[in-house]
């Protein structure tokens, strides 16, 4: 079977390219973040709109570079058939004008990612309380161990930072888009040019992205119950951890978390 498979990638390749030139026409959005800062809920939010086409899986396509010859200084994304062959596994709709990719990692690669695109891309970082994030455990891989390391976190935010006064690049934070979803979701999308805006209440009727192996339950309607969860009795020693870690203090204070 993964031969047969192997045998069909140049072709879903090519075939998704053409489906990517043909049908999109509109900046592409990219979201990166530290894993577990809640980027598939947002990204099945962008999958509400009529216009954006929330390509399902991580594709990793952006966190393989290479230069694109031995005297060039620019780089390329070298697995871009990872991208394409999602076009093929997942249809965009006739109304879809531009692709949202997430992929956690791709936080570590905003510079190559801008200068790929000459600019011509939206990105979004998400961020979320480290203490969150490091008590949290993914459902689908050693469930029982926490599942970002807290330098994880410190170097992720660093690098997302770097680029918070980009005109090209958004910041949101996840508890702002939990508690104040309207306000929060205006800003994307006048960041992003869409007129289109979500309610809180209906956007789950318009997504695609209603499972994922990220979530333990299909797509819910927005709830708070998973911030503060650090707060448990349970994850006292983490915490200690995590707070005697002088960076991510400084860190928590510097975002206004503490």
């Amino acid at each position: 079977m993964s031969i047969k498979f192997h045998a069909l990638n140049p072709l879903l390749t090519i075939v998704g390219k053409k489906i990517n030139n043909k049908r999109f026409n509109e900046t592409p959005i990219i979201i990166g973040a530290c894993p577990r800062s809640g980027t598939t809920l947002l990204l099945s939010i962008l999958d509400s709109y009529p216009s954006i086409h929330a390509i399902q899986r991580q594709t990793y396509a952006f966190c393989s570079w290479a230069k694109e010859s031995n005297k060039s200084k620019k780089y390329i994304p070298n697995r871009m058939d990872r991208l394409y062959r999602e076009f093929v596994f997942h249809k965009p709709t006739t109304k879809s004008k531009r692709w949202c990719e997430k992929t956690p990692r791709n936080i570590e690669y905003f510079d190559k990612i801008l200068n790929y695109y000459e600019s011509n891309v939206k990105l979004i970082h998400l961020i979320r309380d480290g203490r969150d994030i490091v008590t949290s455990k993914h459902p689908a891989h050693n469930s029982d161990e926490y599942w970002v390391k807290i330098n994880k976190w410190v170097d992720d935010i660093k690098f997302g930072l770097k680029y918070a006064d980009y005109p090209n690049v958004h910041t949101v934070k996840y508890e702002d888009l939990i508690n104040n979803f309207d306000t929060e979701i205006k800003k994307i999308s006048t960041f992003l040019g869409e007129t289109f805006i979500p309610s809180q209440e209906d956007w789950i009727k318009k997504t695609s992205l209603t499972k994922s192996k990220h979530w333990a339950d299909p797509v819910q309607d927005i709830h708070s119950r998973s911030i503060g969860r650090w707060k448990n009795e349970k994850h006292k020693d983490r915490i200690d951890e995590f707070m005697n870690n002088s960076e991510a203090k400084k860190l928590l204070e510097e975002l206004g978390y503490i």
